[in-house]
């Protein structure tokens, strides 16, 4: 059961991360308003569907879903370092979220007077609101990332891949590494990024053995680069050529 479903949920991310860098580059050259909020809302959809209710589904199959809010026993040799480390590992995780979002922030708001090259955590910009209604799906959209996302990449990847070659440490690093490649459409940096941030919510996990503090810090995290930052460095849209 744990192979098919590994290989399902590959099958799943190598099919969805390409359709989903595609929509984004259409997304980046599309309209205004309208067009928009409609690509944040098949978003939301999208992501509640596939890593949301595909997570679900994979888990009540094996009889785990108890595990959204208990670590699984084949991660306790990766807990127990991690949970030494505690308050440390869980500390240095709000610090670096809130300091990945300054950079970004400063490097977006930087770019536009000429100063600094392209952001360096990928092409972010395009995805902070430009008005109150995108303001809104941004946070549904960040809640909905944050708690597919983590069930998806943190929980029941590793897992399939720990069940299926035994390997817990493989199973957590590989899961980081996908859960990088799934954000492609960022482009090369935002993939870099994205999996030093998959390494790094996984400790977070681990130390904390539950869901809730990966899930806060992914959705904080997201809330306070597209929702927070911008406003208070006074981000506003590109002007049109």
């Amino acid at each position: 059961m744990a192979v098919f479903l590994l290989f399902a949920a590959l099958v799943l991310v190598a099919v969805w991360t390409p359709w989903h860098a595609c929509a984004f580059a259409a997304f980046k050259s599309g309209g205004e308003g309208p067009a928009r909020r409609t690509f944040f809302r098949k978003w939301v959809v999208t992501s509640l569907l596939l890593f949301g209710g595909g997570t679900l589904g994979a888990l009540f199959l094996m009889g785990r879903l108890n595990q959204l809010w208990r670590l699984p026993p084949e991660f306790d040799s990766l807990a127990a370092p991690a949970r030494a480390m505690g308050v440390t590992v869980l500390g240095t995780a709000a610090v670096v979220a809130v300091a990945a979002c300054a950079v970004v922030v400063a490097a977006v708001a930087s770019r536009e007077r000429g100063r600094l090259p392209p952001a360096v955590f990928g092409d972010v910009e395009v995805l902070l609101p430009r008005d109150g209604a995108e303001r809104v799906w941004a946070a549904v959209l960040s809640l909905s990332a944050g708690l597919t996302e983590e069930a998806a990449f943190r929980l029941l990847l590793p897992l399939l891949i720990t069940l299926a070659v035994g390997d817990a440490p493989l199973g957590m690093a590989a899961s980081a590494l996908a859960f990088g490649l799934a954000h492609l459409y960022l482009g090369w940096r935002g993939v870099a990024a994205t999996t030093m941030a998959g390494v790094f919510l996984s400790l977070v996990y681990l130390a904390a053995g539950n869901l809730l503090a990966p899930i806060a810090v992914h959705v904080g995290t997201d809330w306070v680069g597209l929702l927070v930052l911008p406003r208070l460095v006074g981000w506003r849209r590109p002007a049109s050529p």
